[in-house]
């Protein structure tokens, strides 16, 4: 993000929703939105997402705290459920220029754009109602980025699409943000689309941000398990730290990790899924036993294998169509590897 400024700046923030025994907590200390950048904002269902996106948004007012916008430009929410106005795909995209002094060539720019971005100038004199939820979704986009926002929120915007719409939308959309300067704040489940857009990641639970930070940063070393599960580092192993270099899992067990001086230490090892390997001689790290082939699942671009090794279900992914992953089966037994510098000890 080079060059990049702060275009948003969360301080103090408090937000109150419902009342009595359903009433939310949101509290933000301190969250900054970068030009040029992309925020995901992952967490359970009920962590406050969508009420961070809409104080961001400045559709509820925060009880104490303030969000400092520190450059010009609209700030324009795309919700979960999009709405056509009456008339066809290019009079929506029309509308949302309404209310701003532009001069005809540059309106009609913005808008051939806008569909032409997101794909959809094919569609142009279609009635917007007959739209698909794919393409309506599409043209909510559209609207949007036609405004040439300086922040731009996203409330899930891969919602109730198959996979094929997601992979299409999600790669358009990485285009676009690509191409302009606004600050990009993407609320979404979908973790793997969240990472393809995504420079940074706020991670919220239960109305609180329990880690924020560079996307890489994040994934590496989550500050704890519930974090570490939320940004997929599923493979979780209560060990026990035995200087210099290794951690006992149990008495035919260990994991190497970096060196460190706290001896008896009970820990977490966390191992990303990615950086567990199937040991074929490679040379891919250090060798830590034997384990058997419980699952095995494609989805045509990765293999997800899960391992039953030390009395715990670890996971590893292969490539799809290569190598090992087009003859792996349950049942056989295999050899699991790890760097050590891939090992995240959670205290």
């Amino acid at each position: 993000m080079s060059g990049a400024r702060p275009a948003l700046s969360v301080r103090g923030l408090s937000m109150r929703r419902g009342a009595g025994r359903s009433v939310f907590e949101l509290e933000v200390e301190e969250l900054d939105l970068w030009t040029g950048g992309a925020l995901a904002v992952l967490g359970p269902n009920g962590a406050g997402k969508s009420t961070l996106l809409r104080a961001l948004a400045g559709l509820d007012v925060p009880r104490r705290g303030r969000i400092e916008r520190r450059v010009a430009g609209p700030v324009t929410m795309v919700f979960q459920r999009p709405i056509p106005f009456a008339g066809s795909v290019e009079h929506n995209v029309k509308a949302a220029l309404s209310g701003q002094a532009l001069p005809r060539s540059e309106r009609d720019e913005r808008v051939a754009e806008a569909l032409e971005h997101f794909d959809i100038a094919r569609l142009a004199g279609r009635d917007a109602a007959t739209l698909s939820g794919g393409e309506l979704r599409r043209l909510s986009l559209a609207r949007a980025f036609a405004l040439r926002p300086a922040v731009l929120l996203l409330d899930e915007p891969f919602d109730d699409l198959d996979a094929s719409g997601q992979e299409a939308l999600s790669l358009d959309l990485r285009r676009a943000i690509a191409g302009t300067d606004a600050a990009v704040v993407v609320v979404t489940h979908d973790l793997r689309r969240a990472l393809l857009l995504s420079d940074r990641i706020a991670v919220l639970r239960e109305g609180r941000v329990a880690q924020q930070g560079e996307r890489e940063d994040v994934l590496a070393r989550p500050v704890d398990t519930g974090v570490a599960r939320q940004v997929g580092m599923s493979n979780l192993i209560p060990v026990r730290f035995e200087p210099p270099s290794h951690a006992v899992v149990d008495d035919q067990h260990r994991i190497p990790v970096l060196p460190r001086e706290e001896p008896g230490a009970v820990a977490w090892a966390g191992i990303r899924p990615e950086r567990l390997k199937v040991d074929v001689g490679r040379g891919e790290g250090q060798p830590i036993g034997k384990g058997r082939v419980l699952t095995v699942v494609s989805d045509g671009v990765a293999v997800t294998v899960t391992v039953s090794w030390a009395g715990h279900e670890l996971r590893t992914h292969l490539l799809a169509g290569r190598g090992l992953a087009r003859t792996i089966a349950p049942g056989d037994t295999v050899t699991l590897s790890v760097r050590p510098e891939d090992i995240h000890l959670l205290l």
